[in-house]
């Protein structure tokens, strides 16, 4: 009589386990990191579009806190490279021959900051939790658990089959104010799986911004290859 008695709760404090278990916003979150990422460390050629530019950069990037940019097109911005390191962010001004620091979230071009080109993934650096889910869709919010990040919160959409980044919203510090809504576009097989080959930053008034990866490769790059000095002479 006793086992029959608690065998209904323990089989709803099965289910409640594996509900919970399957419920694992940082697991989705590092999935959608693994879309748009290929590796480790990897080379993508990328070009940024705005109402009044149209701007091409190499950007070589090495785990959460390595990235080189170099400013290829037009060719007035040659030497205008940027360097990320950690979330201490430096460009190089070939007229005055020296490095500035900036931050992250300075803009780059258009609705388009510096993070957002720099600094592409999210995991490691919000906390991620479950609001919503649809059949076919999960929101997620996204608070900034390090310093310094190109946005403090961000509320992201995934798709619940496989983690794809669908939009995003890019919040102030309030967690509720929208500075820029993202889309994340035009999915193409780029090195080895389909991934989001556009970007699309819209701000609150309306003005977007797009950033293209044309290629993405692989490469092996080491930690030397991210100093001041290879920003201040790669062309």
């Amino acid at each position: 009589m006793k086992l029959n008695f608690w065998m209904p709760v323990l089989i709803l404090m099965g289910a409640f386990c594996s509900v919970a278990a399957m419920a694992n916003p940082e697991a989705w979150v590092k999935a959608a990191d693994k879309i748009r990422n290929p590796a480790e460390s990897f080379e993508m050629k990328i070009r940024v579009q705005s109402d009044d530019s149209d701007s091409v950069f190499q950007v070589f990037l090495k785990g959460q806190d390595k990235t080189l940019i170099v400013a290829k097109e037009p060719a007035r911005d040659r030497g205008r490279n940027m360097l990320m390191l950690d979330r201490d962010f430096h460009a190089y001004v070939p007229n005055l021959k020296r490095a500035m620091k900036l931050s992250l979230s300075q803009k780059l071009q258009g609705q388009v900051a510096n993070g957002d080109i720099s600094r592409t993934r999210w995991a490691g650096d919000y906390e991620p939790k479950l609001e919503k889910e649809t059949p076919d869709e999960r929101q997620l919010i996204l608070k900034g658990i390090k310093p310094n990040l190109t946005y403090a919160w961000v509320r992201l959409w995934l798709a619940k089959k496989d983690s794809r980044p669908l939009r995003a919203e890019f919040l102030g510090l309030n967690g509720k104010t929208v500075l820029k809504k993202a889309f994340f576009e035009d999915y193409k097989t780029l090195a080895g799986a389909l991934r989001p080959a556009t970007l699309k930053i819209s701000d609150t008034a309306g003005a977007t911004s797009y950033v293209r990866i044309e290629t993405m490769t692989v490469k092996d790059l080491s930690d030397s290859f991210f100093t001041v000095r290879n920003m201040e002479t790669l062309k």
